[in-house]
């Protein structure tokens, strides 16, 4: 099979020349010979001849040219692009084999086509296509699916986001955008777009790092059981063996027991309730909870137990650690003897009664790492943004939460401030998303999607847990879009401890978009989501042999070349490290990849 090289110098143009001195000969035959009629027709054929070869080494000339950089476009005349049930990304090509060669061929040639200390990145990868692009429409159907993107430092994440939240907002989407760093121009644009498209009161905005501007979000309110309340703190203590640790299942069971107290007493769980009753002791929360339980059981249990209040005030029920008066004796032998371990006892109950009767002390060391959890999410105006007060009237923030806001289709920036406190801020990252995850299970099990709902998670390394896996697994089933983005995999191992599990959560994407990334492990996973392809490539070889033992003029020599197929990525690993600012590569659900280049969206 012939082998035409990408690159390579335009022969064309001496085989032009051939044509051209053909021609011309033929042609002055036609004037200075006798009878020279007959030499215009070949005079003719070699002048075709030669443009044709001129117009095939002038197309050469072309290969290699830097791609385009940068693009400005306005809001309103990129909406006019997007198409119904796609989502508009940009210029591109569809990335294939052909490709692939070109861009080996490129770089085998030695041929500087770096960009400028202005423009970093090498603009010739999308130049490939001979520098020919439409287009991108991605289907929103294979956008449920999920999709993580991958990016270093400044290689454009934040303005795919823009593009991405943009049409998502004037879609109508239920839209959520968790941004640890809290960039300033990402919130304005949602805010300008949610006015743009007509929904000024939709836009609500949460950092901690402002609270007079900010909604007060409640991430305790929606649960089904109340292990739900112990899991999403219980998810933030510091653990050396994946949760499963003697510490860890201790704060969790004293959560749960506390948050069940609430329930008892009709009261609803909140961060600085949990606080309280642990931190200051539940004695006071175990008498109310008896007293509502035995109340709903038996409305005269008063007269029941009038014995035992006698004997509490006569001092014939012993005192205990940290409860000592009589009522509250009485309270509590009445349930031990009259209610527990009966179908009109309460389990939970039972298990706030241990927590109290538990020695102060051990209790204390067994929930050493909870309490600083729990003060750094309560501490100061934090605290009244997590654990709103409605009864506070003095407090015209609005108070909103997960099912609100999605109920009512809002659109919601979310900035953590990790900047200032990385560890508040990944704390809240992941109580707000263990809150979604919770709504969406409820979504799931109730089948009633409230339409699509655009979750973006930046710096997803951050804030990611074990709810924001299940929200991967199963957020489809509840309308969940989610779209999530990192530096590098090791960010993700780091957080989640296990590589297994890192790949698990990348797993559930089913789309990748890559723009410039420097990481050698990260390289090798995303040309492992491409696969691989074979390109040609043509190996040279020159020998000499000389045996001068007879004669002087003995010798041999050769030289060769052999077209080789080698299996190759289908898109080379070290390119990644070279695309241009805004420029991404990326695999859509159904195989296909795309080299494309995104837009600054301006005013």
């Amino acid at each position: 099979m012939a082998y035409d090289p990408y690159i390579r110098k335009p022969y064309e143009f001496y085989v032009a020349a051939c044509w051209g001195v053909a021609s011309a000969i033929s042609l002055s035959g036609y004037f200075i010979l006798p009878g020279g009629e007959s030499m215009l027709i070949p005079s003719l054929w070699f002048g075709l001849l030669a443009m044709l070869s001129m117009a095939k080494g002038f197309g050469l000339l072309g290969r290699g040219r830097f791609g385009k950089m940068l693009t400005f476009i306005k809001v309103k005349a990129m909406l006019k692009k997007v198409k119904k049930d796609r989502m508009w990304f940009g210029w591109g090509f569809d990335w294939n084999p052909t490709h692939t060669q070109r861009a080996v061929d490129t770089m085998m040639s030695g041929k500087q086509l770096n960009g400028t200390n202005e423009y970093p990145g090498s603009p010739w990868i999308h130049g490939l296509n001979d520098n020919k692009e439409e287009e991108i429409q991605i289907p929103l159907q294979s956008l449920e699916g999920h999709t993580v993107m991958f990016g270093t430092t400044g290689s454009g994440k934040t303005r795919a986001y823009e593009v991405m939240v943009t049409q998502a907002i004037h879609r109508g989407d239920t839209v959520i955008m968790l941004d640890p760093k809290g960039d300033k121009e990402l919130r304005e644009r949602m805010e300008m777009e949610c006015k743009r498209a007509g929904r000024n009161d939709a836009f609500l905005f949460f950092h901690p790092a402002f609270p007079k501007s900010s909604i007060r979000f409640d991430p305790m309110r929606n649960f089904t059981r109340t292990t739900e309340i112990a899991s999403r703190i219980a998810a933030l203590l510091p653990s050396q063996s994946g949760g499963s640790d003697a510490f860890t299942a201790f704060a969790f069971r004293a959560l749960n027991l506390v948050a069940q107290g609430l329930v008892e007493v009709g009261r609803r769980p909140s961060i600085k309730e949990l606080r309280f009753f642990i931190e200051g002791g539940a004695e006071s929360l175990l008498i109310s909870a008896m007293e509502c339980h035995a109340e709903r059981v038996d409305p005269q249990w008063r007269d029941s137990a009038e014995e035992y209040f006698k004997r509490a005030q006569e001092g014939k029920i012993k005192k205990m650690e940290t409860i000592t008066q009589p009522k509250d004796l009485a309270t509590i032998e009445y349930y031990r003897k009259v209610l527990s371990n009966t179908d009109k006892g309460s389990e939970g109950i039972d298990g706030l009664l241990s927590l109290v009767e538990h020695n102060r002390m051990h209790f204390s060391k067994m929930i050493a790492s909870l309490i600083p959890v729990l003060n750094m999410l309560t501490s100061g105006e934090l605290g009244e943004l997590l654990s709103p007060d409605e009864a506070n009237v003095g407090d015209m923030r609005p108070i909103f939460d997960t099912s609100t806001i999605i109920s009512g289709k809002h659109v919601i920036y979310i900035g953590l401030d990790s900047l200032s406190d990385a560890i508040v801020s990944s704390a809240i990252g992941s109580i707000i998303l263990a809150d979604f995850a919770s709504v969406a299970g409820a979504i799931y099990n109730s089948g009633n999607k409230p339409g699509r709902i655009s979750m973006f998670v930046d710096e997803a390394a951050e804030v990611v847990n074990v709810p924001f896996i299940q929200i991967l697994n199963k957020g489809r089933g509840a309308g969940f879009q989610v779209v999530m983005a990192t530096q590098t995999l090791p960010d993700l191992i780091a957080r989640t401890g296990d590589e297994a599990k890192a790949r698990q959560i990348i797993g559930n994407c089913n789309n990748l978009i890559t723009l410039r990334i420097k990481d050698g492990d990260t390289q090798k996973f995303v040309v492992e989501t491409f696969g691989k392809t074979y390109v040609q490539t043509v190996q040279q070889s020159i020998g000499t042999s000389i045996n001068s033992g007879d004669n002087l003029a003995h010798f041999s020599g050769n030289s060769g070349q052999s077209l080789n197929y080698g299996e190759y990525d289908l898109f080379p690993q070290h390119l990644l490290g070279h695309l241009p600012n805004f420029h991404y590569i990326a695999a859509i659900a159904g195989g296909r990849v795309i080299k494309g280049r995104l837009p600054i969206i301006t005013q």
